[in-house]
């Protein structure tokens, strides 16, 4: 197939060929087709890209709603078998474990956090089908080595949208960190690094030279 004669669209398939004509016009010609293909794919991809990213929202939201219909006590205690501890899941709530107690033994939930535990059950219920084993461990694993920023971390800063995106995105750790710290380079920049401990916690230790 020629690339000056290719048809356009996001169902193109391209076979590199060497150029059977050498002259600089016909050179120039698929240098210019080869261009607007790329220029093409990048706004293809944008498009997909995004519109994957509305799914998973409103995938998310819809598996909330559903799970908001569970007691909390419930909800809470299905986190439990999945493995979080109550320390994890008071921090992603932004509430404090004994907070967390009183929930299981006599309610008392407000609108808000009872919206968040069934959000975060709902989060759990996505990732962990297709690709996650072991829910709450993930949750606990550094998005990439070296830098202390785990899908804890972003649950509890609001960000469920990179949770995702990590967990069944094209996981570019990069542009996700990027996403939540733009400085992330520098402010994450250390002598020390984290690491699962042999308990099963993780811990901070100076990196080796």
């Amino acid at each position: 197939m020629d690339l000056a004669t290719a048809p356009t669209g996001s169902s193109l398939v391209i076979e590199h060929q060497e150029p059977t004509a050498t002259t600089s016009t016909q050179l120039s010609d698929l240098t210019q087709a080869a261009g607007s293909l790329r220029y093409q794919a990048k706004f293809v991809f944008q498009d997909v890209a995004e519109f994957h990213v509305e799914l998973l929202s409103r995938e998310w939201r819809k598996r909330t709603a559903e799970r908001g219909k569970q007691s909390p006590a419930a909800l809470l205690e299905e986190l439990a078998d999945l493995g979080f501890s109550w320390r994890h899941i008071a921090r992603m709530l932004g509430v404090s474990v004994p907070a967390i107690q009183k929930w299981r033994r006599s309610g008392g939930v407000s609108g808000d956090n009872r919206m968040q535990l069934a959000s975060l059950l709902a989060l759990c219920d996505m990732v962990q089908q297709p690709v996650i084993h072991d829910v709450a461990s993930w949750f606990e694993m550094p998005l990439t080595p070296g830098v202390p920023m785990t899908p804890i971390d972003l649950f509890a800063e609001r960000r469920p949208d990179l949770v995702l995106e990590h967990a069944l995105g094209p996981n570019d750790v990069e542009e996700i960190l990027t996403a939540y710290a733009p400085d992330w380079r520098d402010r994450y920049q250390s002598d020390f690094e984290v690491y699962r401990d042999a308990d099963g916690a993780m811990s901070i230790r100076q990196k080796e030279a």
